[in-house]
Protein backbone atom coordinates (compact mmCIF):
# COMPACT_ATOMS: atom_id res chain seq x y z
CA UNK A 1 0.00 0.00 0.00
CA UNK A 2 1.48 3.43 -0.88
CA UNK A 3 1.65 6.80 0.26
CA UNK A 4 3.24 9.90 -0.67
CA UNK A 5 4.97 11.38 2.67
CA UNK A 6 4.92 15.22 2.61
CA UNK A 7 6.28 15.71 6.11
CA UNK A 8 7.39 14.51 9.40
CA UNK A 9 9.48 15.52 11.57
CA UNK A 10 9.71 14.14 14.76
CA UNK A 11 7.71 10.05 15.95
CA UNK A 12 4.60 12.43 16.73
CA UNK A 13 3.62 13.20 13.72
CA UNK A 14 3.05 12.78 9.74
CA UNK A 15 1.51 14.53 6.90
CA UNK A 16 0.73 11.89 3.86
CA UNK A 17 -1.19 11.77 1.06
CA UNK A 18 -2.68 8.15 -0.09
CA UNK A 19 -5.53 6.93 -2.52
CA UNK A 20 -8.65 5.04 -1.28
CA UNK A 21 -12.71 4.91 -1.53
CA UNK A 22 -14.89 7.00 -0.24
CA UNK A 23 -18.90 7.32 -0.24
CA UNK A 24 -18.26 5.05 -3.65
CA UNK A 25 -15.60 7.03 -5.40
CA UNK A 26 -11.96 7.24 -5.09
CA UNK A 27 -10.10 10.29 -3.50
CA UNK A 28 -7.32 11.29 -2.20
CA UNK A 29 -6.68 11.54 1.59
CA UNK A 30 -4.95 14.58 2.61
CA UNK A 31 -3.94 12.90 6.41
CA UNK A 32 -2.31 14.56 9.21
CA UNK A 33 -1.48 11.19 11.35
CA UNK A 34 -0.68 12.15 14.84
CA UNK A 35 0.07 10.00 17.90
CA UNK A 36 -2.68 10.94 20.66
CA UNK A 37 -0.03 12.42 22.92
CA UNK A 38 1.19 14.11 19.85
CA UNK A 39 -1.81 15.71 19.46
CA UNK A 40 -2.61 16.65 22.52
CA UNK A 41 0.79 18.26 23.32
CA UNK A 42 0.84 19.83 19.63
CA UNK A 43 -2.75 21.22 19.97
CA UNK A 44 -1.86 22.34 23.97
CA UNK A 45 -4.84 20.63 25.01
CA UNK A 46 -5.24 20.35 28.91
CA UNK A 47 -8.20 17.33 28.22
CA UNK A 48 -5.87 14.24 28.70
CA UNK A 49 -8.95 12.64 28.52
CA UNK A 50 -9.02 12.72 25.00
CA UNK A 51 -10.50 9.41 22.77
CA UNK A 52 -8.58 8.90 19.80
CA UNK A 53 -10.20 10.09 16.79
CA UNK A 54 -11.10 10.40 13.08
CA UNK A 55 -12.23 13.66 11.86
CA UNK A 56 -13.03 13.77 7.99
CA UNK A 57 -13.16 17.47 6.00
CA UNK A 58 -14.52 17.27 2.23
CA UNK A 59 -11.30 19.55 0.20
CA UNK A 60 -12.99 19.31 -3.07
CA UNK A 61 -14.43 16.37 -4.82
CA UNK A 62 -11.40 14.32 -5.03
CA UNK A 63 -9.92 15.25 -2.22
CA UNK A 64 -10.44 14.79 1.85
CA UNK A 65 -8.56 16.43 4.47
CA UNK A 66 -8.31 13.28 7.24
CA UNK A 67 -6.94 14.40 10.72
CA UNK A 68 -6.40 10.88 12.94
CA UNK A 69 -5.01 10.64 16.05
CA UNK A 70 -4.60 7.00 17.66
CA UNK A 71 -3.27 5.21 20.43
CA UNK A 72 0.51 4.56 19.16
CA UNK A 73 3.71 4.77 20.78
CA UNK A 74 4.95 6.61 17.26
CA UNK A 75 4.23 7.55 14.02
CA UNK A 76 6.31 5.12 11.41
CA UNK A 77 5.81 3.04 8.37
CA UNK A 78 4.04 0.43 10.21
CA UNK A 79 1.62 2.32 11.88
CA UNK A 80 1.20 4.30 8.60
CA UNK A 81 0.41 1.36 6.94
CA UNK A 82 -2.25 0.14 9.83
CA UNK A 83 -4.16 3.46 9.80
CA UNK A 84 -4.41 3.47 6.02
CA UNK A 85 -5.47 0.17 5.86
CA UNK A 86 -8.57 1.05 8.89
CA UNK A 87 -9.56 3.90 6.77
CA UNK A 88 -9.18 1.88 3.80
CA UNK A 89 -11.80 -1.06 5.33
CA UNK A 90 -13.61 1.13 7.11
CA UNK A 91 -17.63 0.99 4.64
CA UNK A 92 -19.36 3.38 6.63
CA UNK A 93 -16.79 6.60 7.05
CA UNK A 94 -18.82 9.51 7.40
CA UNK A 95 -17.89 13.46 7.30
CA UNK A 96 -17.38 14.56 10.72
CA UNK A 97 -15.16 13.90 13.65
CA UNK A 98 -15.38 10.17 15.32
CA UNK A 99 -14.06 9.49 18.70
CA UNK A 100 -14.07 6.41 19.84
CA UNK A 101 -11.88 4.01 22.00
Amino acid sequence: MSYILIKQVDSQYAHIKFEGPFNGGTVTWDTHFYTLTGYIAQSNIQNTLLKQFIDIEQIDSKSIKLTVALKVAKINPPNIQKMMIMIKQYKNLTLGCHEYG
